[in-house]
């Protein structure tokens, strides 16, 4: 069978032990894996050793939100671990997005290597419209993921990381100009920290070009069936 290529798999464990019964049991279905700061920082090295072994590729999802110089001196580290997708919060705004752009094309150009996408996060998927209120964002959750992400586009962004609830929104008005990553994806409802969430085979039809399988998939009992279940929902078997 043919590895899916839009289905992430999250890595949201500090247990390397835990991390390799999860590989060994989801790789022969999954070719791309997230890894944040839960997986990353307690395992490094023998994280990445792991994934060179499985032969996929890498959505570095550390959320960077800093000056441009500050993510830039991160650039090389993320050609050497095939990053095929690493994000930036939006907000972090157009300047650093633009000079990361430029600091990638030009390591890709000196290595000769493809450059890893730059995916600007919206609005947290964990975000209700209180909360992003309580911070200073002024209008709703659809008004701001439209106005990062127009910003973001300009900048140069690859793609964007929204919710489910935000595909059509963007979709409608930025058609193909930019690809859409969708966390938050359940198969059905869970007790936990996602408030804005979509299952696998909507956020695909609403016009998701990536959808990120987290808990909803390493916590099952059963993990190879539950992938399985995924998979022919979404008609590839």
């Amino acid at each position: 069978m043919k590895r899916p290529d839009n289905l992430i798999l999250a890595l949201d464990t500090s247990n390397i032990k835990e991390i390799k019964s999860i590989l060994s049991d989801l790789s022969p279905y999954i070719n791309f894996v997230k890894i944040g700061p839960i997986a990353f920082l307690p395992n490094s090295v023998e994280l990445i050793k792991v994934l060179e072994k499985m032969q996929v590729s890498i959505m570095f999802d550390f959320k960077f939100f800093d000056i441009p110089n500050t993510i830039i001196a991160s650039s090389n580290f993320l050609f050497n671990i095939n990053t095929r997708i690493f994000t930036m919060h939006c907000l972090s705004g157009s300047k650093s997005i633009s000079s990361v752009l430029e600091e990638l094309k030009r390591i890709e150009q000196k290595r000769g290597q493809t450059r890893p996408d730059i995916f600007g996060v919206t609005i947290l998927t964990s975000f209700d419209e209180d909360e992003i209120n309580s911070i200073g964002l002024s209008g709703t959750i659809g008004d701001n993921v439209l106005r990062l992400t127009e910003q973001s586009i300009k900048a140069g962004v690859d793609g964007i990381v929204c919710s489910g609830d935000e595909i059509d929104l963007v979709r409608k008005n930025f058609s193909g100009a930019v690809k859409i990553l969708v966390p938050g994806v359940r198969l059905e409802s869970d007790n936990d920290d996602q408030k804005r969430v979509v299952s696998p085979k909507e956020a695909l039809r609403r016009g998701a070009d990536f959808i990120v399988l987290g808990r909803t998939l390493t916590d099952a009992k059963d993990r190879k069936k539950r992938i399985n279940d995924i998979i022919d929902t979404l008609g590839y078997n």
